[in-house]
Protein backbone atom coordinates (compact mmCIF):
# COMPACT_ATOMS: atom_id res chain seq x y z
CA UNK A 1 0.00 0.00 0.00
CA UNK A 2 1.24 3.68 -0.79
CA UNK A 3 2.00 5.81 2.15
CA UNK A 4 -0.72 8.60 2.20
CA UNK A 5 0.43 11.95 0.43
CA UNK A 6 0.66 14.66 2.93
CA UNK A 7 1.46 17.63 1.04
CA UNK A 8 -0.08 20.21 1.47
CA UNK A 9 -1.77 21.38 -2.65
CA UNK A 10 -2.19 24.84 -1.19
CA UNK A 11 2.13 24.71 -1.00
CA UNK A 12 1.58 26.53 2.62
CA UNK A 13 3.20 23.19 4.16
CA UNK A 14 2.03 19.76 4.86
CA UNK A 15 0.98 17.81 7.68
CA UNK A 16 3.99 17.01 9.48
CA UNK A 17 4.24 20.77 9.83
CA UNK A 18 0.40 21.43 11.30
CA UNK A 19 0.85 18.75 14.01
CA UNK A 20 4.41 19.89 14.46
CA UNK A 21 2.85 23.06 15.98
CA UNK A 22 1.71 21.59 19.40
CA UNK A 23 -0.81 25.12 19.55
CA UNK A 24 -1.97 25.07 16.46
CA UNK A 25 -2.95 20.84 16.70
CA UNK A 26 -4.27 21.35 20.13
CA UNK A 27 -6.59 24.46 19.13
CA UNK A 28 -7.96 22.26 16.09
CA UNK A 29 -8.80 19.25 18.09
CA UNK A 30 -10.29 21.70 21.05
CA UNK A 31 -12.63 23.20 18.20
CA UNK A 32 -13.00 19.60 16.28
CA UNK A 33 -14.94 18.63 19.64
CA UNK A 34 -16.56 21.57 20.92
CA UNK A 35 -18.48 22.28 17.56
CA UNK A 36 -20.53 19.26 18.33
CA UNK A 37 -20.42 19.69 22.23
CA UNK A 38 -22.07 23.01 21.93
CA UNK A 39 -24.30 21.16 19.00
CA UNK A 40 -25.38 18.08 21.72
CA UNK A 41 -25.87 20.76 24.90
CA UNK A 42 -27.72 23.43 23.18
CA UNK A 43 -30.18 20.15 21.80
CA UNK A 44 -30.31 18.94 25.38
CA UNK A 45 -31.52 22.47 26.82
CA UNK A 46 -33.91 22.56 24.09
CA UNK A 47 -35.39 19.63 25.05
CA UNK A 48 -35.67 20.52 28.40
CA UNK A 49 -37.94 23.52 27.91
CA UNK A 50 -40.18 21.79 25.22
CA UNK A 51 -40.88 18.31 26.49
CA UNK A 52 -42.83 20.38 29.66
CA UNK A 53 -44.68 18.21 31.83
CA UNK A 54 -45.20 14.97 30.33
CA UNK A 55 -41.50 14.02 30.75
CA UNK A 56 -40.82 11.65 33.16
CA UNK A 57 -38.53 11.95 36.05
CA UNK A 58 -36.56 8.95 34.56
CA UNK A 59 -36.12 11.32 31.43
CA UNK A 60 -35.74 14.29 33.29
CA UNK A 61 -32.80 12.81 34.90
CA UNK A 62 -31.06 11.63 31.83
CA UNK A 63 -31.31 15.15 29.85
CA UNK A 64 -29.80 16.68 33.43
CA UNK A 65 -26.93 14.27 33.41
CA UNK A 66 -26.24 14.38 29.97
CA UNK A 67 -26.50 18.44 30.16
CA UNK A 68 -24.09 18.18 33.24
CA UNK A 69 -21.36 16.08 31.45
CA UNK A 70 -21.48 17.84 28.54
CA UNK A 71 -20.70 21.40 30.24
CA UNK A 72 -18.16 18.82 32.11
CA UNK A 73 -16.55 18.44 28.61
CA UNK A 74 -16.77 22.04 28.16
CA UNK A 75 -14.63 23.06 30.93
CA UNK A 76 -12.26 20.19 30.26
CA UNK A 77 -11.09 21.84 27.47
CA UNK A 78 -10.98 24.97 28.16
CA UNK A 79 -9.06 23.86 31.11
CA UNK A 80 -6.17 22.25 28.49
CA UNK A 81 -6.01 25.21 26.27
CA UNK A 82 -5.83 27.84 29.39
CA UNK A 83 -2.47 25.74 30.64
CA UNK A 84 -0.92 25.05 27.10
CA UNK A 85 -1.60 29.05 26.76
CA UNK A 86 0.24 29.39 30.34
CA UNK A 87 2.81 27.50 29.42
CA UNK A 88 3.78 29.35 26.24
CA UNK A 89 3.12 32.25 27.83
CA UNK A 90 0.18 33.52 25.96
CA UNK A 91 -1.87 33.78 28.90
CA UNK A 92 -3.54 37.37 29.39
CA UNK A 93 -6.23 38.84 31.41
CA UNK A 94 -8.45 41.73 31.03
CA UNK A 95 -8.72 43.46 33.83
CA UNK A 96 -10.98 45.98 35.02
CA UNK A 97 -12.68 47.09 38.16
CA UNK A 98 -15.24 44.38 38.73
CA UNK A 99 -18.23 44.08 42.23
CA UNK A 100 -16.30 40.90 43.54
CA UNK A 101 -19.83 39.83 44.77
CA UNK A 102 -21.33 39.07 41.37
CA UNK A 103 -18.25 37.47 40.68
CA UNK A 104 -18.85 35.30 43.08
CA UNK A 105 -22.68 34.78 42.94
CA UNK A 106 -22.15 33.68 39.01
CA UNK A 107 -20.09 30.93 40.01
CA UNK A 108 -21.89 29.87 42.81
CA UNK A 109 -24.64 30.03 40.45
CA UNK A 110 -23.03 27.97 37.20
CA UNK A 111 -21.88 25.21 40.15
CA UNK A 112 -24.96 24.75 41.98
CA UNK A 113 -26.66 22.24 39.58
CA UNK A 114 -23.56 20.24 40.61
CA UNK A 115 -23.55 20.78 43.95
CA UNK A 116 -27.51 19.94 44.58
CA UNK A 117 -27.16 17.02 42.40
CA UNK A 118 -24.86 15.53 44.59
CA UNK A 119 -27.02 16.23 47.76
CA UNK A 120 -24.68 18.92 49.18
CA UNK A 121 -25.36 22.21 50.74
CA UNK A 122 -23.50 25.83 50.20
CA UNK A 123 -23.27 28.21 52.63
CA UNK A 124 -22.39 31.68 51.91
CA UNK A 125 -21.40 34.70 53.49
CA UNK A 126 -19.67 37.95 52.28
CA UNK A 127 -18.66 40.83 53.41
CA UNK A 128 -18.48 42.96 50.50
CA UNK A 129 -20.77 46.46 50.13
CA UNK A 130 -19.10 48.85 48.29
CA UNK A 131 -16.00 46.52 47.34
CA UNK A 132 -14.15 46.39 43.89
CA UNK A 133 -11.28 44.78 42.86
CA UNK A 134 -9.13 45.38 39.59
CA UNK A 135 -9.65 41.66 37.64
CA UNK A 136 -10.64 40.24 35.05
CA UNK A 137 -13.97 38.71 35.64
CA UNK A 138 -14.01 35.58 33.23
CA UNK A 139 -10.94 34.42 34.37
CA UNK A 140 -11.47 34.21 37.90
CA UNK A 141 -15.33 33.41 37.49
CA UNK A 142 -13.38 30.13 36.11
CA UNK A 143 -11.31 29.87 39.21
CA UNK A 144 -13.92 29.74 41.32
CA UNK A 145 -15.81 27.70 39.29
CA UNK A 146 -12.56 25.01 39.34
CA UNK A 147 -12.03 25.30 43.39
CA UNK A 148 -15.78 24.86 44.14
CA UNK A 149 -15.89 22.01 41.39
CA UNK A 150 -13.01 20.39 43.36
CA UNK A 151 -14.90 21.13 46.63
CA UNK A 152 -17.62 18.97 45.64
CA UNK A 153 -15.92 16.42 43.87
CA UNK A 154 -13.80 15.39 47.13
CA UNK A 155 -17.00 16.28 49.84
CA UNK A 156 -19.69 13.89 50.60
CA UNK A 157 -23.66 13.70 49.62
CA UNK A 158 -24.94 15.79 52.51
CA UNK A 159 -22.28 17.92 53.05
CA UNK A 160 -21.47 21.61 53.12
CA UNK A 161 -19.40 23.56 50.86
CA UNK A 162 -18.70 26.79 53.41
CA UNK A 163 -17.88 30.19 50.90
CA UNK A 164 -16.52 33.50 52.59
CA UNK A 165 -15.30 36.81 51.13
CA UNK A 166 -14.22 40.01 52.39
CA UNK A 167 -11.85 42.90 52.27
CA UNK A 168 -8.68 43.22 54.28
CA UNK A 169 -5.49 45.70 53.75
CA UNK A 170 -6.81 46.71 50.16
CA UNK A 171 -6.84 43.02 49.55
CA UNK A 172 -10.09 40.31 48.21
CA UNK A 173 -9.84 37.62 49.93
CA UNK A 174 -12.41 34.15 48.99
CA UNK A 175 -12.22 31.06 50.77
CA UNK A 176 -13.76 27.95 49.93
CA UNK A 177 -13.92 25.11 52.24
CA UNK A 178 -15.05 22.05 52.36
CA UNK A 179 -16.01 18.98 54.53
CA UNK A 180 -14.34 16.25 53.07
CA UNK A 181 -11.44 13.62 53.77
CA UNK A 182 -8.61 16.02 53.10
CA UNK A 183 -5.03 15.02 52.69
CA UNK A 184 -1.64 14.86 54.43
CA UNK A 185 0.82 17.53 53.71
CA UNK A 186 3.19 15.21 51.42
CA UNK A 187 0.59 15.97 48.90
CA UNK A 188 -0.23 19.21 49.75
CA UNK A 189 3.11 19.94 47.78
CA UNK A 190 1.69 18.42 44.63
CA UNK A 191 -1.20 19.77 44.55
CA UNK A 192 -1.39 22.83 41.82
CA UNK A 193 0.79 20.41 39.45
CA UNK A 194 -0.82 19.75 36.27
CA UNK A 195 -2.47 16.09 36.19
CA UNK A 196 -2.34 15.52 39.75
CA UNK A 197 -4.98 14.23 41.69
CA UNK A 198 -5.34 13.78 45.41
CA UNK A 199 -6.57 10.41 46.70
CA UNK A 200 -7.55 10.53 50.41
CA UNK A 201 -6.82 7.30 52.60
CA UNK A 202 -10.91 7.36 53.14
CA UNK A 203 -11.32 6.82 49.34
CA UNK A 204 -9.37 3.72 49.49
CA UNK A 205 -11.94 1.18 48.87
CA UNK A 206 -14.35 3.84 47.38
CA UNK A 207 -14.47 4.25 43.59
CA UNK A 208 -11.67 6.69 42.40
CA UNK A 209 -12.91 10.75 42.03
CA UNK A 210 -13.61 11.97 38.45
CA UNK A 211 -11.63 14.63 37.29
CA UNK A 212 -8.40 15.79 35.23
CA UNK A 213 -6.23 16.95 37.95
CA UNK A 214 -6.06 20.39 35.62
CA UNK A 215 -8.39 22.61 38.17
CA UNK A 216 -6.31 23.29 40.62
CA UNK A 217 -3.08 24.00 37.95
CA UNK A 218 -5.70 26.45 35.75
CA UNK A 219 -6.19 28.16 39.36
CA UNK A 220 -3.34 29.08 40.07
CA UNK A 221 -1.94 30.27 36.73
CA UNK A 222 -4.72 32.99 36.55
CA UNK A 223 -4.45 34.29 40.26
CA UNK A 224 -0.70 34.80 39.58
CA UNK A 225 -1.32 36.23 36.36
CA UNK A 226 -3.18 38.94 38.57
CA UNK A 227 -0.38 39.17 41.05
CA UNK A 228 -2.79 37.36 43.71
CA UNK A 229 -1.81 34.07 45.60
CA UNK A 230 -3.28 31.03 46.14
CA UNK A 231 -2.88 28.53 49.06
CA UNK A 232 -4.53 25.12 50.40
CA UNK A 233 -4.83 23.99 53.72
CA UNK A 234 -5.99 20.37 54.74
CA UNK A 235 -5.90 17.93 57.59
CA UNK A 236 -6.83 13.98 56.84
CA UNK A 237 -10.44 13.76 58.37
CA UNK A 238 -10.73 17.60 58.99
CA UNK A 239 -11.67 18.65 54.68
CA UNK A 240 -9.95 21.37 52.79
CA UNK A 241 -9.67 24.75 52.31
CA UNK A 242 -8.44 26.93 49.44
CA UNK A 243 -7.75 30.79 50.30
CA UNK A 244 -7.52 33.23 46.84
CA UNK A 245 -6.40 36.17 47.65
CA UNK A 246 -5.82 39.44 44.75
CA UNK A 247 -4.30 42.58 45.24
CA UNK A 248 -6.03 46.12 44.34
CA UNK A 249 -9.25 45.92 46.00
CA UNK A 250 -10.59 48.79 46.97
CA UNK A 251 -13.89 50.71 48.94
CA UNK A 252 -16.00 53.28 47.56
CA UNK A 253 -15.57 56.26 49.57
CA UNK A 254 -19.53 56.76 50.50
CA UNK A 255 -19.51 53.27 51.49
CA UNK A 256 -16.01 54.13 53.69
CA UNK A 257 -18.08 56.89 55.64
CA UNK A 258 -21.07 54.79 56.21
CA UNK A 259 -19.06 52.17 58.01
CA UNK A 260 -19.00 52.51 62.03
CA UNK A 261 -16.22 53.73 63.52
CA UNK A 262 -14.75 51.16 66.19
CA UNK A 263 -14.79 52.29 69.89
Amino acid sequence: MDSPDRSNSSGNGNAEDFFSDQSQYLSAVAHEIRTPLTTIVALVDLMERKCGPEITPKQAEYLRMMRLNGRRLSALIDDLLELHRHDRGELTINSRDIDPAELIIEAVDTIQPIIEGRGQFLDLGMQLDGVTVHADKARMTQVLINVLSNASKYSPCGASIHVRAGMLRNTLYITIRDEGSGFDHKQRERVFDPYYRVVPDSLATEPAVVGSGLGLAVARSLVELHGGVIDIISRPAHGTEVAICLPQAKMSPKTRERAPVAT
